[in-house]
C-alpha cells in the first residue's frame, strides 16, 4: 500500500509539474516589457499553490521546481531556470498539505510568504543575470501582480476543491 501511495504522489507530482508549465508558458502568458527585461506574467503560481495545498512537501517541491524550470524553458528563459527553480521551491513550502483542509490558516497567509520570496528572488536573480542591482526594482511590481492574481484564483478554486473532497480523496490509501 505504501507503495501504491507514493506511486500516486508521483504521478500527481508529475501532472502538477506539466500544468504548472503550461500555464507558465502558454496558458495565460502574459509577455511585458520592464526596463531591460522581458518578462511575463502567468498564473503557473495558481497550480504551485494547490500542489502545495494537496501533496506531501518533496512532491509539491519537486512539481513547482520542475514545472517552473520547464516554463521557463518554454519561454526561452534558460538563464532563468536555476534561479526560478530554488525560488518555487520556496514558494511551495510556505503551504502545507499536513493540515485537513485546503484553505487551512497556514494557506491562507502562504501567498504573503510566496510573495517576499518571489519578490527577493526574482530581485537578486535579475540583478545577477544583468549585472544591475537598480534595474530590477522595476520588475517588483510584476511580481507582485503575478503572486496577488495567483492568489486571487487559489483562494475559489481551493474552496471548490474542498467541497467536493478532493483532499480526503488524494490522500486516500486507495
Amino acid at each position: 500500500m505504501k507503495n501504491k501511495k507514493r506511486l500516486k504522489f508521483m504521478v500527481l507530482a508529475s501532472l502538477f509539474a506539466a500544468v504548472i508549465a503550461v500555464f507558465i508558458a502558454w496558458f495565460f502568458h502574459i509577455p511585458i516589457k520592464i526596463g531591460a527585461n522581458s518578462a511575463y506574467l502567468h498564473f503557473g503560481d495558481v497550480f504551485i499553490f494547490l500542489a502545495a495545498s494537496l501533496l506531501p512537501t518533496p512532491y509539491a517541491a519537486a512539481a513547482a521546481g520542475i514545472g517552473g524550470g520547464l516554463g521557463d524553458l518554454f519561454c526561452g528563459g534558460a538563464e532563468w531556470i536555476p534561479f526560478t527553480v530554488i525560488i518555487k521551491i520556496l514558494v511551495s513550502l510556505c503551504f502545507t498539505a499536513k493540515k485537513d483542509k485546503l484553505l487551512n490558516k497556514q494557506n491562507i497567509v502562504a501567498p504573503i510568504t510566496a510573495l517576499v520570496f518571489t519578490v527577493g528572488g526574482y530581485y537578486v536573480a535579475e540583478a545577477l543575470i544583468f549585472g544591475n542591482w537598480i534595474s530590477p526594482l522595476i520588475s517588483v511590481w510584476g511580481n507582485v501582480v503575478q503572486i496577488l492574481g495567483s492568489a486571487a484564483l487559489y483562494y475559489p478554486i481551493a474552496a471548490a476543491l474542498e467541497k467536493f473532497g478532493i483532499k480526503k480523496l488524494i490522500q486516500n490509501e486507495d
